[in-house]
């Protein structure tokens, strides 16, 4: 099945893609549910791996298996070819706008959680105003941290940014390469042709729902996981057009993954310099984080509305040309 732009978006390759991710999501979270049931108390351990390995590289599977019945040349190929004798400096150019991104999404995030708590909104917790509600705050998250020296606000605070940005441009940035690679690489890609907004929209939901089978084991939300799924959707939303603009403003699929993995790794920060939150409205995988993510992707699609590579995104073209296809912005 060769690629058709001018006709249209391929449907039986993006459903065969979602059929893959998501089926295999389900497969996964069911594994790790009986594993959970035998494991007992090294549940978490063995969720952690298994979300790690299985889960997370689901998308990369489905984008090469549906590349492969397309009968297109591998993303992860063109990319490869494209930076050769460059690839340093697509890495730096990647990490620059993950740092970009990282300390902008922190800073709105704490700008929108400090108005939430001004105004006393139901659920949203508040700011943590002194060294003491901070050390409370960790004790309570982590108890074999009491007796132990505690960080200020401002060196918990500047620590978890630079933890949370070197992450996501080496290991953290690594393991969400998977996500990224089906998510921001070959399913962008095959929706290329209903635009570059209602293509970005459309990813974003499929992405949060493709969280629904762990979701419902717990994760991020305990036992609010029917509402936990709804909320997911409506911060991956906004949070797939921020990583869009990283791709194309990086014109590597690199970006996205290390924008990807510092989100993971620095959003934690929410947890403890916010008390008293609901996990469904407050920060950090609450409502709160949907419109701090909104609000964040409304100004840089404004401000940088077109990638600084001229307006062409390498996708991936049909297995029998010998040069790359190029789709508009």
């Amino acid at each position: 099945m060769s690629d058709n732009r001018s006709t249209g978006v391929h449907w039986r390759l993006v459903g065969l893609f979602y059929a893959i991710a998501f089926g295999g999501a389900v497969v996964v979270a069911a594994l790790i549910w009986a594993l959970g049931r035998v494991a007992g108390d090294a549940s978490p351990a063995l969720t952690a791996a298994l979300t790690a390995l299985a889960y997370m590289p689901l998308p990369l599977v489905a984008g090469l298996i549906t590349e492969r019945v397309a009968g297109r040349r591998y993303l992860i190929g063109v990319e490869w070819r494209a930076l050769k004798g460059r690839f340093w400096r697509a890495y730096l150019r990647s990490a620059a706008v993950t740092t970009l991104l990282t300390l902008a999404v922190l800073l709105v995030g704490l700008i929108v959680g400090w108005l939430a708590g001004l105004v006393a909104l139901p659920g949203a917790g508040r700011l943590v105003r002194e060294d003491a509600e901070l050390h409370a705050r960790m004790i309570e998250l982590a108890p074999a941290l009491a007796g132990t020296p505690l960080p200020s606000i401002a060196v918990l605070a500047g620590a978890g940014v630079v933890q949370g940005i070197l992450a996501g441009v080496t290991i953290n940035g690594l393991f969400a390469f998977g996500e990224e690679y089906g998510w921001r690489g070959v399913l962008t890609d095959l929706l290329a042709p209903l635009g570059r907004v209602r293509a970005t929209l459309l990813i974003g939901v499929l992405w949060g729902l493709w969280h629904a089978p762990i979701i419902m084991l717990g994760h991020n939300y305990g036992t609010a996981w029917a509402g936990g799924i709804l909320v997911m959707v409506l911060w991956t939303t906004p949070l797939a057009f921020l990583l869009d603009w990283s791709r194309r403003r990086a014109g590597t699929v690199l970006a996205p993954a290390m924008a990807h993995g510092a989100y993971n790794g620095a959003i934690g920060l929410f947890s403890y310099l916010i008390i008293g939150a609901n996990v469904l409205v407050g920060l950090p995988v609450g409502v709160l984080a949907g419109v701090a993510l909104a609000v964040l992707a409304a100004v840089v699609w404004s401000v940088w509305p077109r990638p600084a590579s001229g307006g062409v995104l390498p996708v991936s073209p049909a297995a029998g040309d010998d040069e790359p296809a190029y789709a508009e912005v």
